[in-house]
């Protein structure tokens, strides 16, 4: 037993180089990824089943049977891919051990796919694979397929000594093999992650650098500035801005025919401006640029948005087929959104230049730099040590500037405002932790209630930077809505350091802008509107907390769009 253990073992080795080249390749990357495609799964399962059926010709013939770690390839397919791809690659290896005969012929054919189907299965009910559940779906399937072994194969006298003999081995051997290629898939994993937290950092550099040249707008020359930006910092071999109609800039590969003030030539830009989403294109086909020989292999397009419309595109090329990848993919997601909202910023600004709209220019008198800085630098904190947090917290920051920046006249919902507080309190979460608590208790019927924009945040941003932030242990802050047969009643009370009797006293004569733009700008909006007895009113006690409640005549709270008289 223990000669064959360690000759299997040896040829384990092999399996183990194989799974380190196979896990380099794209396509296993989208796999782990989570966005393989059709086609992807499909070449998947015939590559895993060549590997699987490999077993068998690295196996030791024993018996007039055959010791292998066939089971390695099928539970992995399994594992990685889902119950059709784990039965697809063991019945493609476990046909051809059938092909073969012997008097174990069938049964190793048939546990072969079952092995496949059982990773499979555990692959949609368990949260995280690693190298644990990879060992004891290892062992188990091996040990599946000896208690088929003895069902099955005939005589059964011959099949419990070849049991003897080999399965002991072949349950160790195939366990570990498992453990092993799920070890080189997480270490993969963990190198994508670091790759992940070094492109969110070249994003955040990305537009720290090109952001200010976007405030001019959607241009040939801050596309231009932007385009080299990117180029530089990403490594992609071209990169491209389109407005609806032509190609603004066009810098890499392509140049020669890509010009600007041209026409876009490929159709998936045409897509992505109609349809409005992300498009990834792994080949030229893909890709439909209708010159001949046009040296861009793959690439991602994504939609510039601005005032809810499609203005554009982001286009990012490589020169080979199929090398866009899942970090590819985040990147250009994180740079539509941020450029998206700059180009939101920029439109903005026309306007209020245009029109002299005081009360827009006073809601972005508000965005605090402060807190912008800090959302930024408890970013980067997590791009290192929690990627996915710090991919969450861009977009949430994206979501939060992108509604500080609508039109101020407009109403919203109550829903919408209360998606607004949490992006809010998400970035803020990340930098207080466990002392900062949000409570809501909020009749899903109120929801659809219509109020001014940016109603409900600033009352919470206040709470949180002069109420729970200067408080040591932290707080919570509560939002709760409440409705009469005349009225809707807001209130968001913290748990922070409260305000003393002269402070309060000050508030309530007139909310200066010393007691915060934010609650001057909604008193004053709530009083314009509705009259002055909706105002604010705010209660406070030192040590304790504030509280700021507001109410609104609930048939206006349906559907209000016109200010009091």
């Amino acid at each position: 037993m223990f000669p064959l253990l360690r000759e299997l073992a040896v040829r384990m080795c092999v399996v183990a180089t194989s799974a380190f080249v196979f896990s380099r390749m794209p396509i296993f990357r989208r796999m782990l990824a989570k966005v393989a495609s059709g086609r992807d799964k499909i070449i998947i399962t015939i590559g895993f089943g060549i590997f699987t059926l490999l077993g068998t010709y690295f196996g030791i013939e024993v018996q007039g049977a055959i010791a292998n770690s066939r089971a390695v390839g099928a539970v992995v397919a399994g594992l990685l891919g889902g119950p059709w791809v784990g039965l697809g690659a063991g019945a493609i290896a476990g046909l051809h051990r059938w092909s073969l005969g012997g008097f174990t012929g069938l049964a190793c054919g048939l546990s072969t796919a079952l092995e496949g189907l059982l990773g499979g299965i555990l692959a949609t009910r368990v949260r995280k694979i690693d190298w644990e559940v990879g060992l004891a779906t290892g062992l188990f399937a091996e040990a599946m397929q000896m208690v088929i072994i003895l069902l099955v194969a005939r005589p059964f006298a011959e099949s419990l000594a070849l049991v003897k003999v080999i399965g002991l081995p072949m349950i160790l051997v195939n366990g570990a093999g498992v453990a092993i290629f799920i070890t080189i898939l997480s270490s993969l994993q963990a190198e994508g992650d670091r790759i992940g937290a070094t492109q969110t950092q070249k994003v955040l550099e990305i537009a720290r650098l090109s952001l200010p040249h976007l405030k001019r707008g959607l241009t040939e020359s801050s596309a231009g500035y932007t385009a080299r930006i990117i180029q530089e910092l990403t490594g992609v071999d071209a990169v491209a801005f389109t407005d609806r109609e032509k190609v603004l800039v066009h810098v890499g590969l392509g140049a020669n025919h890509h010009r600007a003030g041209s026409p876009y030539l490929t159709q998936a830009t045409a897509r992505v401006l109609k349809e409005g989403h992300l498009e990834v294109a792994q080949s030229p086909e893909d890709i439909g640029c209708n010159y001949p020989n046009c040296p861009l292999g793959s690439g991602i397009i994504v939609p510039l948005y601005c005032q809810g419309r499609v203005v554009g595109t982001l286009k990012l090329y490589r020169a080979r087929a199929e090398e866009i990848t899942p970090v590819d993919m985040e990147v250009a997601a994180g740079l539509s959104q941020l450029f998206s909202t700059q180009l939101e910023l920029a439109e903005v600004s026309r306007r209020a230049e245009l029109a002299a709209q005081a009360e827009l220019t006073a809601l972005q008198a508000q965005i605090n730099p402060h807190f912008l800085f800090n959302a930024i630098n408890t970013i980067v904190s997590y791009c290192r040590t929690d990627p996915s947090m710090a991919r969450s917290l861009l977009l949430d920051l994206a979501a939060y500037f992108r509604r500080n920046l609508e039109r101020a006249g407009d109403f919203s919902t109550l829903g919408e405002e209360l998606a607004h507080v949490r992006a809010y309190l998400a970035l803020e979460k990340a930098r207080f932790g466990h002392k900062l608590d949000l409570i809501e208790e909020v009749p899903p019927e109120l929801l659809s209630t219509r109020l001014p924009r940016l109603t409900v945040e600033p009352l919470v941003e206040n709470a949180v930077k002069h109420g729970i932030g200067p408080k040591p242990e932290g707080g919570r802050v509560l939002i709760k809505v409440e409705s009469d047969e005349k009225m809707i009643s807001l209130m968001v009370a913290d748990t922070g350091v409260g305000m003393d009797s002269g402070t309060l006293n000050s508030v309530r004569r007139g909310l200066p802008p010393s007691g915060g733009i934010g609650l001057y700008n909604v008193d004053a909006r709530m009083r314009n509107i509705y009259g002055p007895e909706h105002g604010l009113r705010i209660e406070s006690t030192p040590g304790q907390g504030t509280t700021v409640r507001f109410s609104i005549p609930k048939e206006v709270g349906v559907d209000a769009e016109r200010p009091a008289s």
